[in-house]
Parts: C-alpha cells; structure tokens; sequence
C-alpha cells in the first residue's frame, strides 16, 4: 500500500453505512482492545456550511468532530488519524512505496542532503527544557518550530509545512550535533496531485539545539533584526525597543 487512497483498503479498516445515514469507519483491533469507530454523516445543509461532518474517535488526546467538504476527503481525514495514532503503521524503511514513488523519493532526498548550514524545514530541535519540536517555517532573522503538523516535500527537497507555529528564534540558537533523525513527510504518489494521492515516506533530517543566549545593549542593538526595527518603526520607538530587549535577554 502507498497512498492514502491504497490506506483506505486497508485489511483492519472497513466502511459501514449505518440505519441513521451516517457510516462507521471501523478499525479492528482484533483482540487487542476496543475496536476504534470513526464516523461520518452528510449535513443536511447545502450551501452555508461544508457538506459532511466526520467524528474521530479520541485516541492520546487526538480527535473530536469537524467539517469537510466531501465524503472522500472524511475518508482521507480518519485514515490521516489512524496513521497519526499508529494503528495504521507506516515503516520508516519507506519499503510500502512502489517502485515509481521510491524512485520519486531518491530524488528528494539526494535535493535534502546537505551536510552543513542552517536547519530546514522539517529538521529536528531539542529546545531547552528537553522537548523535541521540527523546524516549520524559515523567517528572515530565524526559524519557527511547531510540535506536530504535516511536511509537504518537493522533488526539489524544499518541504512546506501546516499546522501550528510557534513563536520564530533567532537563526543563532540554533546549534547544530552529529545526529540524524528519520523525520515523517509526504508526497504526491507518482507527482500526480489529488485528493487521497499522499504519500508518506521518512527522511533523514539534522538535528539541532535551541540554545539561547545573552548579548551585552551594544550588541543588541547591532543585530540584524534589531537594526531592521529601526528601519521599519523608527530609532527608539517600543518596538525596536521591545527587539532590543528580546535579544539581548536571549528571548528573540
């Protein structure tokens, strides 16, 4: 199996319509617990809100009830879960990819080799209290970092991310180790976009340390980021000010 579209055949997932309209997705566990029951039903509402609602059931915290446009993408969204929760496993050894998305794949990850420089989207960090987060979004003083979401990767080797961000930091946290990380991404099977037609596969991904730290005002105040508030709010006013301050006490 390699998409999302091949996960909905999955040999444990099966779809049920049910008396009330709505259909389970029903996951078997097959002794190993409660089966898990997902749910999807159409909305009786055309045109003020999205057609189809769908249920995930709660599974480590993750799930609730949400919308969507059509009943494949409900589909696509309880398999999504599924993955996320490991019950629909996905082997880092990328052995699940035919042969024309391994191919796809060499590619990629021939583009995202590179020994050096600063981290990418997608690379791993250890924050400081020990958490580890993936780079998400490239700023032009630093780098944002998030806790989840999805890796959207191109033959190019450039990945964009969705979800949520946290707060950017200065592209000098970020200190680099000699360890490497299979991180989880997605393409689309054999470069045909469309719904359903993701692929996951892992890629080796750097892994780095956020490792704020202290300038003296002088310092501060000749930093790239400190001197480009100048330039945009003006010499003094609170926001230079306020960038002086974060990078100076390592917050920036």
């Amino acid at each position: 199996m390699s998409s999302f579209n091949d996960l909905m055949n999955h040999p444990k997932l099966s779809f049920q319509p049910q008396a009330d309209g709505s259909t389970h997705a029903i996951f078997k566990m097959n002794g190993w617990g409660s089966d898990v029951i997902c749910r999807y039903w159409k909305v009786d509402n055309p045109g003020r809100s999205d057609a189809f609602r769908y249920e995930l059931e709660t599974i480590n915290g993750a799930g609730g009830t949400y919308s969507h446009v059509s009943e494949h993408g409900c589909k696509i969204a309880i398999v999504r879960h599924l993955i996320g929760a490991r019950l629909i496993d996905i082997a880092e050894d990328n052995g699940h990819l035919d042969d024309r998305n391994r191919a796809e794949l060499v590619q990629i990850e021939a583009a995202r080799a590179e020994p050096s420089g600063p981290p990418k989207i997608g690379d791993f960090v250890i924050m400081p209290d020990g958490t580890r987060e993936r780079c998400c979004n490239a700023t032009k003083f630093g780098m944002q970092t998030a806790s989840g979401g999805s890796f959207n990767v191109m033959r190019c080797g450039t990945a964009i991310f969705s979800g949520g961000l946290n707060k950017p930091r200065l592209w000098e946290y970020f200190k680099p180790t000699s360890g490497i990380e299979r991180g989880r991404f997605w393409f689309f099977s054999h470069g045909i976009p469309g719904a359903g037609r993701a692929v996951i596969c892992y890629l080796p991904c750097r892994v780095f340390r956020l490792e704020p730290f202290t300038m003296n005002e002088d310092q501060a105040r000749a930093h790239p980021m400190a001197q480009h508030y100048a330039k945009v709010w003006g010499e003094g006013q609170r926001e230079h000010l306020e960038a002086i301050a974060k990078i100076a006490t390592g917050a920036a």
